[in-house]
């Protein structure tokens, strides 16, 4: 008698695991060194296992990096919603990015710091259908960014709405700035390592947007 086909939730274990576990290769040996050959035998099993689930190494890639803007998104949003002044939003959300880059370092690198493929790399090709997907996944936490600076400008004023976009970017440039820094610990050569000062450095980034400056 043959195996009984998995069920659904013993699938997305596997994938899980899967996924868990190229995270942590693609990070180590980045994304030309990540390979199914190499990964079946780090999970216990023959890499033709691996393609009972995904069919080659991309796909494995934009699920890894689809489940980081996930993670990423839950906690920003999180965030987002124990607040109800707008300004407080973002205080709270640029706190929740700068930790998850702390907290989940390897996510965060290859998501923002890896020299990686990108969507523009899978048009016309079978994978273009999950790199939009992952891609949706994550404009989505760079949206509630922009609506965020889009409710400081139209209760406060001080920005222009039509800026809120640029002042997004320039924040994300300045805390992906911090997050990058801390976790190659160049931070440490620069100051003293005994007095952190990455939320001085928040605090800094997010000074021209805030509505009751000191």
């Amino acid at each position: 008698m043959g195996r009984l086909p998995r069920s659904k939730e013993e699938v997305e274990l596997i994938k899980g695991r899967i996924i868990e576990e190229a995270l942590h290769m693609i990070a180590e040996s980045g994304y030309d060194g990540f390979s199914i050959r190499k990964l079946g035998p780090k999970l216990g099993v023959a890499p033709k296992t691996v393609y009972n689930y995904f069919q080659n190494k991309d796909e494995v890639y934009l699920h890894v990096l689809t489940r980081g803007f996930e993670v990423l998104y839950d906690e920003l949003h999180a965030q987002a919603l124990r607040m109800d002044d707008p300004f407080d939003k973002l205080v709270a959300m640029a706190k929740a990015f700068a930790h998850f880059g702390f907290e989940q370092s390897n996510y965060y690198d290859i998501m923002f710091t890896l020299h990686v493929p990108k969507f523009n790399d899978y048009v016309g090709t079978p994978l273009e259908g999950p790199a939009h997907h992952e891609l949706t996944i994550a404009l989505k936490s760079l949206t509630l960014f922009i609506d965020v600076m889009e409710e400081i400008s139209s209760k406060y004023g001080m920005i222009k709405k039509d800026d809120a976009r640029l002042c997004v970017v320039q924040l994300f440039v300045g805390m992906h700035g911090i997050v990058s820094l801390n976790n190659n610990s160049m931070l440490d050569y620069v100051h003293d390592p005994s007095q952190p000062i990455t939320d001085q450095l928040l605090h800094r980034i997010l000074a021209p947007f805030n509505p009751h400056p000191a």
